[in-house]
């Protein structure tokens, strides 16, 4: 039985709801109370592309206070920094590869729904109810060292809600992967994507409790006024900067990974070569990513353990070997140039730069660790260039992984054209958001640097606008693509489940499915009828 022989009527009928009474509820009600997996994709989409452009806005303003204009003042300058990273991570590059995953990671397991659905649901709203008041509470001089006291207890509510929302939507995903799969599709069949969430997941279910126990001890020695019971209420941000910077940075580019391997085998039109090698490499960039376990505010002597060095040098290999993979495979198929493919490359290229940046952070004689040159505003100019390289990779590979399953998150194809200009460029605003203030890391040890300090800070303000400018124009191309006509049920001759079904999917999304017997079924039917 060819899986092309089941249709979306058929995947209707079978999928039916048993509480359907035939009763008509407002569409507000349908729209708070969805638990459809494709619904709450694109909620988590949206808004975290809304949140992203208020972050990369504030990642510029603190490199242009940082470049002598004195935009903020020096509580301010604090206050949106540490909101920046926050914003950065929590309310832009995990919820937006979170939402690709609820639409996409089911379809991909050839699953009726998401595990857990009203879960689900739940963590959606949960997290935007976080994220807003996290806004909030900054913007009444809370946050971290803010200067209200209630407003810093709403911001620390605020972290640790949205942390919990985003462990709860791993784990829906996670377990989809697991145990949703359709009969035949072993965990070594898994498309790459859904791949690359189970192992983010896996790792951010073991780094971000930790991160909210540090949140949970801040909160209780601040709240009680009594900074001596785990004395950590007087110093905040260092116990909780160590998830934004190397190696746990890294982290948040997982799943983009496994985009990006879904991406270059569809466009190269073959299967992709040692598959299981290269699920074993992104599986290593996870492990290796994980960095609770040495973190440099907790452990004074960190760089001088052999551990924490060898993981920021070997970091880079597991993704030099994925890029050979795939290099691999396009060069035995004729790839279509395509906003995917082109997105895929360039972010491919900013991790590894990021990666690159790794290597020599760990380097002790290179003195990257800490700017005591100069009086420089950012806490460590070589670490904030290193998270705006991966998070500019979140950036681009999140635009080309949006352009490539717009059919079914939208129904519709996205402007290519469009695509094309926005991941370029998205990949010149990562660059140059990144790459100036890993060059100002070297300031230790060559003065000269000093001199060029406030024109390396503007081109990384420029690189943030971009960024910025990138993401909205991202935002408005989904949505006039969601106004489009419809798009075909496999526009790009997909190899995996997601494009067995229509654009968009239907309720239920698969009929009956045939045991699955390769991780390329699609390809698999198309062979049997030739």
């Amino acid at each position: 039985m060819a899986i092309t022989e089941t249709r979306p009527e058929t995947a209707t009928e079978t999928h039916t709801n048993p509480w359907d009474t035939g009763e008509e509820y407002p569409a507000v009600a349908v729209v708070l109370g969805t638990g459809d997996h494709k619904t709450l994709g694109r909620f988590y989409i949206g808004f975290a592309l809304l949140f992203g452009i208020v972050a990369w806005v504030l990642q510029g303003l603190i490199t242009l206070d940082a470049a002598g204009t004195d935009v903020l003042g020096a509580d301010t300058a604090s206050q949106v920094f540490t909101l920046g990273r926050l914003s950065l991570a929590l309310l832009f590059a995990i919820p937006l590869l979170v939402g690709v995953a609820t639409v996409v990671v089911p379809l991909q397991v050839g699953a009726s729904t998401i595990a857990f659905p009203r879960a689900a649901a739940a963590a959606f709203w949960t997290w935007l109810l976080g994220s807003v008041l996290l806004l909030i509470a900054y913007s009444v001089n809370g946050g971290v060292g803010g200067g209200r006291p209630k407003g810093v207890d709403l911001a620390y509510l605020a972290i640790g809600v949205t942390i919990v929302a985003l462990l709860l939507a791993s784990i829906c995903v996670m377990t989809t992967v697991v145990a949703l799969r359709a009969p035949g599709m072993y965990l070594d069949r898994v498309p790459m994507f859904s791949w690359g969430m189970f192992v983010a997941g896996a790792i951010w279910l073991l780094s971000l409790p930790v991160f909210l126990a540090n949140v949970l001890l801040i909160y209780v020695d601040h709240h009680f006024g009594r900074p001596t019971d785990f004395g950590v209420a007087l110093n905040q941000w260092p116990q909780l900067g160590w998830l934004f910077e190397q190696p746990q940075v890294f982290a948040f580019a997982i799943p983009v990974l496994g985009a990006l391997g879904d991406i270059v085998a569809t466009s190269a039109g073959v299967r992709q070569r040692n598959r299981g090698f290269l699920l074993a490499a992104i599986g290593a960039f996870g492990i290796l990513s994980f960095g609770a376990f040495a973190q440099p505010y907790f452990n004074e002597d960190v760089w001088e353990q052999v551990l924490f060095v060898v993981v920021g040098v070997v970091l880079l290999i597991p993704l030099l070997l994925l890029i050979a993979g795939w290099a691999t495979t396009m060069t035995q198929g004729r790839p279509r140039i395509t906003t995917a493919s082109v997105g895929a490359l360039l972010a491919a290229l900013v991790l590894i730069l990021a990666a690159l940046g790794s290597a020599l952070y760990v380097i002790r004689p290179l003195r990257l660790q800490a700017n005591d040159r100069l009086d420089l505003p950012l806490a460590n100019a070589f670490q904030t260039g290193m998270l705006a390289l991966v998070v500019g990779a979140v950036s681009v590979g999140a635009i080309a992984a949006l352009h490539f399953w717009s059919p079914k998150v939208t129904g519709r194809l996205a402007n290519d054209g469009l695509g094309k200009i926005l991941v370029l460029v998205g990949f010149a605003g990562s660059v140059l958001a990144g790459l100036p203030l890993c060059v100002l890391g070297f300031a230790n040890r060559w003065d000269r640097l000093a001199d060029a300090a406030d024109a390396l800070y503007l081109v990384s303000t420029a690189g943030a606008a971009l960024l910025a400018v990138a993401v909205l124009l991202a935002g408005l191309n989904m949505l006039a693509a969601s106004r489009g006509p419809r798009a075909e049920e496999d526009p790009w001759g997909g190899q995996t489940l997601e494009w067995a079904t229509p654009s968009p999917p239907p309720t239920g999304n698969f009929g009956e499915l045939p045991p699955i017997e390769s991780a390329e079924p699609l390809l698999d039917v198309k062979e049997a009828g030739s």
